[in-house]
């Protein structure tokens, strides 16, 4: 008697096996409940309206593996330089103290760690947020990496205190068929501030996966700023979720920059719990031929008297493809909604593709929400205008895109951020 394997099964076989007997009882549980979910859940297919323009099919034909370092990589060259941050280094999902740079703080304002060391010195605080925002059962990707993830960053910035300079986690793939799967816990308290820079690259990795998932609570009058660096491979499978709660008169503000991979879903969720929250969600995507960005967005408005902004903007070359979905739920209790929601997209050629689906959710009857989404092609009257006045036609074309850029790119508000992305984007795209 023969017996067929799925796809499915196929998939997950070479994550099993992993050894996480020594963790205390309570993270052990959150896998296993994990374990039991990812049983039961599909991975989405394009038949699945929040995954329609997005196959999976490639991806679950690899087969992917988690694995440790392979050789002795150089680090210096996926820094930035010039930024004063502590940083923490991951490679394959894994931390790596000897290139990381961070300090234990004696005054106590914060607790900076990888995650597998705070399950041993934090685990009782850490509970009862670990694995709240981005649950399991949510979907196949979620139960994946609570069920196997290797390590993360723990943040927790106390109360009323502000960290005195930004904190860098750079996330690095080496390997062939590597699978990383880091997992992060920001908790920023009452008043307090902090700002973090998570960026994704490769050493030297064939066919990767990174999925990640990043949990953020922002407490009553905290404000976080996070931005998200996205230039691995063009091999690499690149999942994201990020899932915030915030709590009365917080800011919880992202910015996302996915700019090279092979394929690479980001999804964002954030819950405006408290009165006077304000959430600030932008994105910037540069797509060049044989790449897919996807982003999906869910805000939900669920006490009164809160805001949330949302651009994101998207420039498609060659056959690329970009994906935005972006919805914003108000509930019937959160009266005095503001929202507002934009998606921008320049294709280049014929052959790019840009799919826009902005929606609104509202239960409540005094609000204020908009949302609106434009697609097309260079305004070649103001191509013409330049170069009217002596201007090439390459260089009209980039000030124009640089133009557009600016919209997004004017909310990074750390200058040495803003001008690594820049190059990144000029060598991409020049």
């Amino acid at each position: 008697m023969s017996f067929k394997v799925s796809e499915k099964e196929r998939f997950l076989i070479n994550f099993e096996g992993q050894d996480f007997s020594k963790e205390g009882k309570n993270f052990i549980k959150v896998r296993e409940l994990a374990l039991e979910h990812l049983k039961e859940v599909e991975f989405p297919t394009t038949k699945d309206e929040l995954w329609k323009y997005t196959s999976l099919t490639a991806l679950l034909k690899e087969g992917f593996k988690p694995q440790t370092s392979i050789n002795n990589p150089h680090i210096d060259a996926h820094k930035i330089k010039g930024l004063d941050a502590y940083q923490m280094v991951f490679i394959n999902g894994f931390f790596a103290p000897l290139f990381s740079d961070i300090q234990e703080d004696e005054l106590g304002d914060f607790f900076l760690m990888n995650i597998n060391q705070a399950k041993v010195k934090r685990g009782q605080f850490m509970e009862q947020y670990f694995g709240v925002l981005a649950k399991a059962k949510f979907s196949a990707f979620n139960a994946l990496n609570a069920a196997y993830s290797q390590d993360g960053v723990y943040l927790h910035v106390q109360p009323g205190k502000k960290l005195d300079k930004p904190v860098h986690f750079l996330f690095l793939n080496e390997g062939t068929n590597v699978a990383s799967q880091p997992r992060n816990l920001i908790v920023i308290g009452k008043n307090a501030q902090a700002e973090i820079l998570i960026s994704y690259d490769t050493i030297d990795a064939q066919n990767a996966l990174t999925n990640v998932i990043s949990e953020y609570v922002v407490l009553e009058g905290g404000q976080l700023t996070v931005n998200k660096l996205q230039c691995e491979n063009d091999s690499t499978y690149h999942v994201s979720t990020d899932s915030a709660y915030q709590h009365k008169n917080s800011v919880f503000h992202i910015n996302t920059f996915p700019l090279s991979g092979k394929m690479i879903r980001n999804n964002v969720h954030v819950q405006l719990d408290g009165p006077g929250a304000e959430a600030k969600l932008f994105g910037l995507n540069y797509i060049n031929a044989n790449e897919h960005f996807d982003n999906h967005t869910f805000i939900e408005h669920m006490k009164p008297n809160c805001l949330s902004t949302e651009l994101y903007k998207s420039v498609v070359n060659d056959n690329g493809v970009s994906v935005f979905n972006g919805k914003v739920k108000v509930h019937q209790d959160a009266q005095k909604t503001l929202a507002y929601q934009s998606n921008a997209n320049i294709i280049t050629t014929d052959d790019a593709k840009a799919y826009s689906k902005p929606e609104l959710e509202i239960y409540a009857d005094d609000v204020k929400c908009s949302h609106g989404s434009t697609t097309g092609q260079f305004d070649e009257e103001a191509v013409f205008y330049l170069r009217a006045r002596g201007i090439k036609e390459s260089t009209a074309r980039k000030m124009l895109l640089n133009a557009f850029a600016a919209e997004v790119l004017d909310k990074v508000e750390n200058g040495v951020v803003r001008e690594f992305i820049e190059k990144k984007i000029e060598r991409k795209l020049f």
